[in-house]
């Protein structure tokens, strides 16, 4: 299992689904995205994603891939992207399907027809006052409204859990409640042009196994109609088992919410057919 993690978060908070993971059987690897976690070369460069954009993102996931194919050759390899992630892994599948035996969508966001706006605003600020400036106008316009129905709990974050403890950890930590750059914005909306196009596609793993999974009370969501339009997209460039499942009252972070064992449980579920179906299919391995 590879795992790729969302927007202002670090790979460290992935560590007890990926002990989950371990106690049955997967390994799991888990990478920080230029401009989180322990990736960035200061502080001040937190949402800034330094050279080659986007496109860079997925090459930093695709040197993971070979690395962990290179180390385990034998084994299926399960990609899992959440939030931002799931964009990414989407846009990485778009040109290397053929590494993976299946994919995992967590926590999407719906497609926003603002997207290019919101890259011209983005990059009308960096020209004006430079691409580690801090647009928090941006924010507010992206979202603005997330926490609209939970600003009665007392956080700007409480949009993302349920859990109170989880909430107040990511509101401490400073890793996670940083103010993304205009380039981190620039690449944001770009990233979800990538994934969203249906142009481009290089299908060469039609039958990969696609899992989409949200909180039906998520608002990267949208709503379901959006979300189903999401899953339809990948039914559209050419795969054909790709499957969907919502989960009542789950916020954004469903690997984190209460009642997060039933998620992870039905992702151990998905993963262990793969593995079973390419044991079934390569029995030498």
């Amino acid at each position: 299992m590879q795992l790729v993690h969302g927007m202002c978060e670090h790979k460290e908070r992935y560590e007890p689904f990926m002990e989950f993971l371990a106690a049955n059987g997967f390994i799991s690897i888990i990478h920080d995205h230029r401009g989180h976690g322990e990736s960035v070369r200061s502080a001040e460069d937190l949402g800034y994603f330094y050279e080659g954009g986007y496109t860079a993102m997925i090459d930093d996931i695709k040197a993971v891939t070979e690395r962990v194919r290179m180390e385990h050759p034998d084994l299926p390899l399960i990609l899992i992207g959440h939030s931002m992630g799931s964009m990414a892994v989407r846009s990485f599948a778009k040109r290397y399907d053929d590494m993976l035996s299946g994919l995992i969508v967590c926590g999407s966001p719906s497609r926003n027809s603002g997207a290019p706006v919101g890259r011209l605003i983005a990059r009308l600020y960096a020209l004006l006052a430079g691409k580690k400036c801090r647009p928090r106008l941006i924010k507010h316009i992206a979202f603005g409204s997330f926490n609209r129905r939970f600003r009665h709990e007392g956080s700007p974050n409480a949009w993302v859990c349920s859990d109170p403890e989880i909430v107040m950890n990511y509101d401490k930590d400073p890793l996670c409640n940083f103010q993304f750059t205009a380039d981190g914005f620039i690449n944001l909306f770009s990233l979800m042009q990538d994934a969203y196009s249906a142009s481009g596609w290089q299908l060469h793993n039609p039958d990969m196994p696609v899992l989409f999974i949200s909180g039906e009370e998520d608002p990267c969501l949208i709503d379901r109609r959006r979300f189903d339009h999401a899953v339809r997209a990948m039914r559209r460039v050419g795969y054909s088992n790709v499957q969907s499942q919502l989960y009542p009252n789950m916020r954004h972070e469903i690997l984190n919410e209460n009642g997060k064992k039933a998620v992870w449980n039905d992702i151990l579920t998905f993963c262990t057919r793969i593995a079973d179906d390419v044991r079934h299919t390569c029995p030498m391995q």
